[in-house]
């Protein structure tokens, strides 16, 4: 993932002022959906401010309200005054740097991760998503206008599977899902990105220098992201099936979530013995490569030192030297230091250093 400076955050301290203040990058329009459906029925209302659809809530009812964009933060302090939300919990879905959490207040339930996009780079685009459980309402809060939770909108309004006949605590759960589901895909692509590079490692190509060493330390960090954002959730998943908001037959869902939860930290964890690996592979062909370099520059020694050797001594400066005045010795030194580096050259060859 490509490494961005954050904007420094305000000295003041929240606990004391209760002020909101939105400290990510995505400047956009807050935007509010709510999604109201039962076995028989299902609407959806949008609006620029709560105050728009919070009267549409129907307490008999499933109740959804996406929130898109954080950047308003005075619009999202009217959930407050419109739906109760703590304002300590609308300071921690705005921090878009805090921590991976699920959070337990008796009558609600709050979730906070990140939810991490491959791009056509193979980098990681990150965005700060909460999903909040209330009695009979759901609320999801994220950076963008994607449709992040989009096949669930759909199967909302189209009756597809069986949302529609379960209660506000199975929406809960099957947000939750399709975010860890998110990591799976993630992960299916990193996967495929490391054989690629272990295949490329394998061809080892000795005449030219390669830049898979600076694409193994991204894939690495890319991991050490994945599992910094989800691993403070697996000691944390245990305290949603004790809240009273789950319902027990509800309970084996947010099992089969937290199995995927486990799964995509086995994964990670799987992935750095490859990581490892490939360090390791990376390393020995950048040896390999340096021994082909040192074999060569061996052979030119090889053959120059003779020669060397040869205008050496016929370089002296003795007066009595027949060459000297030999009327064909400039050809005849010339032919043995041809021959003798022809001779050299022949016996690597046959001894295949080269």
């Amino acid at each position: 993932m490509k490494e961005t400076r954050h904007t420094p955050r305000s000295t003041h301290n929240n606990l004391l002022y209760e002020q909101l203040q939105y400290n990510g990058d995505k400047h956009l329009d807050t935007h509010f959906e709510l999604l109201v459906f039962d076995q028989n029925d299902a609407r959806q209302f949008v609006g620029d401010t709560p105050a728009d659809i919070v009267t549409n809530i129907d307490p008999k009812k499933v109740n959804w309200l996406c929130v898109s964009g954080l950047s308003d933060v005075t619009k999202i302090e009217q959930l407050h005054t419109h739906c109760g939300i703590s304002i300590l919990w609308l300071q921690d879905i705005l921090n878009t740097r805090h921590i991976a959490k699920i959070e337990d207040q008796h009558d609600a339930l709050l979730t906070i991760t990140d939810i991490y996009t491959q791009t056509a780079g193979n980098t990681l685009d990150k965005e700060h998503v909460s999903v909040l459980l209330q009695s009979g309402c759901v609320f999801s809060f994220q950076e963008s206008h994607t449709p992040l939770f989009a096949p669930i909108v759909d199967a909302i309004l189209n009756n597809k599977g069986k949302v529609r006949r379960q209660s506000a605590d199975y929406l809960y759960n099957l947000l939750l899902s399709h975010i860890f589901d998110g990591y799976l895909s993630i992960l299916d692509r990193q996967r495929d990105r490391i054989l690629d590079m272990e295949n490329t490692l394998m061809e080892f190509d000795n005449t030219r220098p390669s830049d898979i060493g600076r694409d193994i330390q991204r894939v690495r960090k890319d991991y050490m992201l994945l599992r910094k954002n989800l691993l403070p959730l697996r000691e944390e998943f245990a305290t949603l099936s004790e809240s009273p908001l789950i319902k027990a037959a509800n309970k084996i869902y947010y099992k089969d979530t937290f199995d995927h939860l486990l799964q995509v930290l086995q994964l990670i964890d799987n992935a750095k013995e490859s990581i490892t690996a490939l360090v390791d592979l990376y390393l020995a062909n950048n040896d390999l490569r340096m021994n082909h370099i040192m074999s060569r520059l061996t052979v030119l020694s090889a053959v120059f030192i003779p020669l060397t050797f040869l205008v050496g001594v016929w370089g002296m400066n003795f007066r009595h030297m027949p060459e000297l005045e030999w009327t064909y010795g400039y050809l005849f030194a010339w032919v043995v230091m041809i021959v003798v580096a022809g001779a050299v050259v022949w016996w690597l060859w046959r001894k295949k250093w080269f």
